[in-house]
């Protein structure tokens, strides 16, 4: 897949190659190769597309005279052993000497290419991130994929995590998240800090907010589908690296030349063990406001994960792979208080999969793809306090989802402009929780259910290009057993090019989701993980829909881009306890709706060695309840209104650096009287939020013809202290308090300075 964007690039413009047989004068003494492609893409106007780790390092040396395209690229095959590979007449591949020739399928066409970075491009329907191939992007360390795609306008974290996406209004639950298809239910690490998805595997990731192919479903917010590489490697491979929480490896072994080959990854904290400069920062904005203090040997932290693929090309027809994918994080924690007694609490939470995929080939039109999976979440709390050896109270919080499937889908390519898919899907989900409460006589259950769902999918689409015209239309229909209810989803994107410089785009999506997250309201000293996932049942927890209706455009002109986006979505289904608003006078869960209107802008200005980007959301989300501020709306908790970063980029030989300001306005919260009563629902507004980020890496090419990379990111480089969340508490004091609800106002802090560093190395 390294070479995944050339294939984008396909029929985005036309030019005359009689501009190419032209000669032009060139001189060039040890010149770096990069340096020489920018010049050649000027002059002879084409495009190259490439992996950062061939081009590093290369040298070009030519004496002064006139030369045609074919000869300069006669030169650089020469004296780097790198191929040209032609796409069309102005976009080229450069591969290295052991890649094989490229196959043609039909993809999206490239609107943008560059978005924000080299490495993110965007089409119609989606956003397209190479990992591996992204230029540094401020405050983000070793391209941590979902840290990247927060950098895209829309996309949010109020709470400054990895894994807390909240796009479009959304909450992070809202999200679909696969892996090779499959599900990840968890996907942090460090209570959501870093991204559990290992960043330096060889991958292509698929973000979805609009119009999103009807293939997709299952949640009413955006798809992330993180593909790794089909590619058999023609020989051994390793990517190895270490930064300040963890190290980490990939390996990609071929086991039959072309046939079979095995990639292997592995990331393991050293946080158990040794506690970095980083780690501190980044446990003391997590735990701050729990008895969490001090990690060592005794009180750690550590998270993992692992992966391994295997890919199988018996034929031309047919490609076939098994993937796995295990993810843990585990906290074992031990407090002495001041009456003697002990707390001790433990926590794990792990997602474990895999998937097998099948791809056939019918005809160079007609193909199928069969895709099993199975996903499997365990979320253990346990917490003991010990007063004496026989005295003490304990609370137990189990979450558990099983989530399995079959799909079966088509593709076809009735003509050049016209395109198909279709298929069926079935899923299966099987999701639990326990809340248990006990002493060394009693045991009391506080919660428990156990639900299980099969739902039926079936789904086709159509994509037709007419003259300066793209039609995509889908529709799924979802039956899910379980309350025994069918859920029609339309899906339509209408593109209209009025010149090679703008296009017009207009989209229409229903989505729905039967599985969510609701926030539980009984002991826990860990404010990020008081989250379960439940079912959706007739009586207590409705299926969450949504409609999102958008319209905007991209305009582009030299090296301008300008991204304009605005959107109106309602969602239905909500309850009190799933979107994020604890009500503190019962326990009862009130029904709502709500709805989201905002606008997504991005400014970009890019040049052969620097871009610089602006972008600005505009948000206003707000919801009701049933029984609650007398049913009229009022702001979800995590609406930031208004939001700008501006960021520069710049590439000096062989390093590359990136600086980011980060505004947005705080967020809402309610406030209580002197009685515990809120006198008004999310009215009030916390200071304004900003920061400053900065990112840089140095890399080269060794002697040995090893790949090295050396670089260092500064999170909140001026060391700002805002408040980012204003929480209603529950006390659990006594045993009133079970039966009475009483709260407190809890301020929690954004990261303070946060350095980072990491180095890599490739061969």
């Amino acid at each position: 897949m390294k070479y995944l964007i050339s294939l984008f690039l396909i029929a985005v413009t036309q030019f005359s190659w009689s501009q190419k047989s032209e000669k032009v004068s060139f001189a060039y003494n040890a010149t770096e190769f990069v340096k020489v492609l920018e010049d050649v893409e000027k002059k002879f106007d084409v495009k190259y597309s490439y992996v950062d780790s061939i081009a590093t390092g290369r040298k070009i040396t030519l004496p002064k005279a006139m030369y045609s395209l074919e000869e300069i690229h006669s030169e650089i095959t020469k004296q780097t052993q790198l191929r040209i590979i032609k796409i069309d007449d102005r976009f080229y591949s450069v591969v290295s000497g052991e890649e094989t020739e490229m196959k043609s399928y039909a993809l999206d066409d490239v609107l943008v290419e560059g978005f924000l970075a080299k490495g993110i491009n965007k089409t119609s329907q989606k956003v397209v991130l190479h990992p591996q191939k992204v230029q540094t992007l401020p405050g983000v360390t070793d391209a941590d994929i979902l840290l990247t795609l927060q950098q895209l306008p829309g996309v949010k974290s109020p709470n400054e995590t990895a894994s807390g996406l909240h796009i479009r209004g959304s909450t992070p639950d809202q999200n679909l998240i696969l892996w090779d298809g499959i599900r990840l239910y968890h996907p942090g690490h460090l209570f959501g800090m870093i991204s559990a998805i290992n960043p330096n595997i060889e991958q292509t990731v698929n973000y979805y907010n609009k119009a999103t192919n009807p293939k997709f479903g299952e949640r009413i917010s955006s798809v992330i589908d993180i593909r790794t590489t089909d590619k058999i490697a023609e020989k051994i491979k390793v990517n190895a690296g270490i930064n300040a929480l963890n190290a980490d490896a990939y390996l990609q072994v071929p086991l039959i030349k072309n046939k079979l080959g095995l990639q292997l990854s592995c990331r393991k904290s050293f946080t158990e063990l040794l506690q970095s400069p980083t780690f501190d920062q980044l446990a003391k904005k997590v735990f701050q406001n729990t008895n969490f203090k001090e990690f060592n040997n005794q009180n750690r932290f550590g998270f993992q994960d692992y992966s391994a693929k295997l890919n199988f090309k018996p034929n031309e027809k047919d490609a076939l792979s098994l993937t796995g994918i295990f993810i843990n994080n585990h906290l074992k924690f031990k407090t002495e208080e001041a009456d003697f007694s002990t707390n001790n609490q433990d926590m794990a939470i792990s997602d474990f999969g895999f998937s097998f995929n099948w791809l056939h080939h019918y005809s160079s039109k007609f193909q199928q793809k069969t895709t099993l999976f199975y996903s499997a979440y365990d979320f253990d709390y346990e917490k003991v306090k010990y007063y004496s050896v026989s005295e003490f109270e304990g609370y137990k919080k189990l979450n558990r989802i099983i989530d399995s499937g079959a799909e079966l889908n088509f593709s076809y390519e009735a003509q050049e402009k016209l395109h198909f898919d279709f298929g069926y899907q079935l899923f299966g989900n099987d999701i639990s929780h326990l809340f248990n409460s006990y002493n060394q006589n009693l045991g009391v259950i506080l919660g428990k259910a156990h639900h299980y769902n099969l739902t039926h999918v079936g789904y086709a689409f159509v994509k037709y290009d007419y003259d300066q015209w793209n039609f995509q239309a889908g529709l799924r229909n979802n039956y899910y057993s379980q309350i025994r209810e069918n859920s029609l989803e339309p899906r339509v994107l209408v593109q209209r090019e009025l010149s090679d410089k703008l296009v017009l785009q207009f989209s229409y999506e229903r989505r729905s989701q039967i599985s969510s997250q609701i926030r539980e309201n009984f002991a826990n000293d860990l404010s990020l993980e008081n989250y379960v996932w439940v079912l959706s049942s007739n009586d207590t927890y409705p299926v969450q829909r949504a409609n999102q209706f958008t319209g905007g455009f991209i305009f582009k002109k030299n090296s301008w881009l300008l991204d304009f986006d605005t959107y109106y979505k309602n969602t239905t289904g909500i309850t009190s306890f799933s979107f994020d608003f604890q009500n503190q006078y019962d326990l009862d869960i009130h029904k709502g709706k709500g709805f989201t209107k905002g606008i997504d802008f991005l400014l970009q200005k890019s040049a052969p060695s620097w871009r610089a980007w602006a972008t600005y959301t505009y948000q206003d989300s707000q919801n009701k309840f049933d029984a609650v501020n007398n049913n009229e709306f009022f702001q979800i908790s995590t609406n930031t209104k208004h939001s700008l970063t501006l960021s520069f980029y710049k590439k000096i030989k062989n390093y590359n650096i990136a600086l980011g300001w980060f505004w947005h306005n705080g967020k809402p919260y309610s406030a209580l009287n002197d009685a515990g009563e809120i006198t008004s629902y999310n009215s009030q507004t916390l200071p304004d939020y900003h920061r400053l980020d900065v990112s840089g890496f140095y890399q080269f090419v060794g002697k040995d013809n090893w790949q090295y990379k050396l670089g260092i990111s500064i999170y909140n480089i001026y060391g700002r202290k805002s408040v980012i969340s204003r929480e209603l508490q529950r006390q659990f004091t006594d045993l009133t308090d079970f039966i009475t609800p009483r709260y407190t106002v809890q301020d929690y802090y954004s990261l303070g300075i946060t350095p980072n560093v990491f180095f890599r190395v490739s061969f």
